[in-house]
């Protein structure tokens, strides 16, 4: 079985990675496998992550209920040992569209944290008129409000559960936003009477080890002034992003969100996209049952 019987979109294969190879028999018959990664996350990678996380990932798409169940038992007596702290989790990445295994999943106190959403060529959008313009080395932007725009999304997604919070994320957050301008990776502003009302990053390419061939471009923060939301800015900077990003021979765009967050998944269907994979946590990990 390939994963794309499970999803056309998918792969046919997705590598496990390196790791601890966990073999266990499932109730019933038959031995199921998985990959257990340790994950260590620091600096940038810990506005998003606990900053340890056991990731596993099942080698192969037909583990099925039980074989999910026997996977995540072995997992749960394999961390006795590891005596995580509270800045910890345990992670299952998962096709969306395979709802087989998510009652496995959630009675081992697991819950959906993030999805990675897709989203093929399409025709070009209708969008507002606001004023969307590309950010240079050279712009004229402050970087104070830039930051300013990007540290208010972050804070909005811990409020969701989709980031953490660390007191170095204002410096990390300048580090990262000062090296994206001199790497000239994509990004657009959009301004409304000449005052910053939004801001937009994405990488491309951006490839990805869950997606299927082709290059692809990240879309990976969107961030709308609070005074100035409803008026059509987020839809303004998105289309330009997917017109931009396509033109410069883009598959697709993906991104990543949180499931929590009502206003997010309503506003990245609305542009196209669909769930292809989505990320199961439990926080800590000794919350895995």
């Amino acid at each position: 079985m390939t994963f794309t019987r499970l999803d056309p979109l998918l792969p046919e294969v997705v590598d496990p990675g390196e790791g601890e190879l966990l073999t266990v028999s499932v109730a019933g018959g038959g031995t199921v496998s998985a990959v257990v990664y340790r994950a260590r996350h620091d600096g940038w990678s810990a506005l998003w992550h606990p900053r340890v996380v056991w990731e596993l990932a099942p080698v192969s798409p037909d583990v099925g209920t039980d074989g999910m169940a026997a996977l995540l038992d072995a997992l749960r007596r394999r961390l006795r040992d590891e005596r995580p702290g509270t800045d910890t989790a345990c992670s299952v990445t998962w096709p969306s569209r395979d709802l087989a295994v998510s009652e496995a999943l959630a009675s081992h106190g697991f819950v959906p944290s993030t999805v990675l959403a897709v989203r093929e060529a399409a025709p070009p959008e209708d969008a507002p008129s606001t004023e969307v313009r590309p950010v240079t080395a050279s712009d004229g932007a402050s970087l104070a409000d830039l930051l300013d725009l990007w540290l208010a999304e972050w804070r909005h997604a811990i409020s969701v559960g989709a980031a953490i919070d660390r007191p170095d994320a204002a410096a990390l957050l300048a580090g990262e936003l000062r090296r994206a301008i001199s790497a000239e990776e994509p990004m657009w502003v959009a301004e409304i009477d000449g005052v910053l009302a939004g801001l937009a990053l994405a990488r491309w390419p951006a490839p990805h080890p869950r997606l299927p061939s082709g290059s692809w471009a990240h879309v990976h923060t969107v961030s709308v002034a609070a005074d100035v939301r409803r008026r059509g800015v987020g839809r303004a900077l998105v289309a330009t992003a997917h017109g931009r990003l396509l033109a410069r021979g883009a598959r697709g765009t993906y991104v990543f969100y949180s499931p929590h967050n009502a206003l997010s998944t309503v506003f990245w269907h609305r542009r196209g996209y669909r769930p292809l994979w989505t990320t199961w946590e439990a926080r800590p990990a000794t919350a895995t049952r």
